[in-house]
């Protein structure tokens, strides 16, 4: 498969894309039951008129069309690829960084938790698993040196 073609979804590059790493989500690594298919670097649909109105699917268009191919796709799992949404991967990064400092402003229950010990907040960076297995592979090789 040619990195630079198209991404069409079609069930050749849907199998390919799950076996980029072996079943499992690029971003958190866990095994991938309904694999989503995520751009790394997000492509805008337009799919909506200036008014909020769905567009007829003959009108809608990508606003960064150059990023719909093979190489920009990363297997995700739902939950991850629903959150990512529209983010570039370092904005999305920052938003998981700061996580906890985001959910202690939003609710009393997760300052409780930490209060009494339930919850513990860590400044471990956000690595993501396709960036764990480069490192470790980088690691691997400078063992062996």
């Amino acid at each position: 498969m040619v990195e630079t073609e198209e991404w069409k979804g079609n069930k050749r590059q849907r199998s390919a894309l799950r076996q980029k790493f072996a079943g499992r989500c690029a971003y958190c690594g866990c095994e991938l039951k309904d694999m989503h298919a995520d751009h790394l670097e997000p492509v805008v649909r337009l799919n909506t008129d200036p008014w909020g109105r769905r567009l007829p699917a003959a009108e809608c268009s990508l606003l960064k069309p150059e990023r719909n191919v093979v190489a920009n796709m990363m297997p995700a799992c739902k939950p991850c690829n629903l959150h990512k949404g529209g983010y570039p991967l370092e904005v999305w990064r920052d938003v998981i960084q700061r996580s906890a400092e985001i959910v202690r402003k939003q609710t009393s229950t997760f300052k409780a938790g930490e209060r009494f010990g339930v919850i513990a907040v860590c400044d471990a960076p956000v690595l993501f698993y396709f960036e764990r297995l480069t490192l470790g592979h980088q690691d691997a090789e400078a063992s062996s040196q």
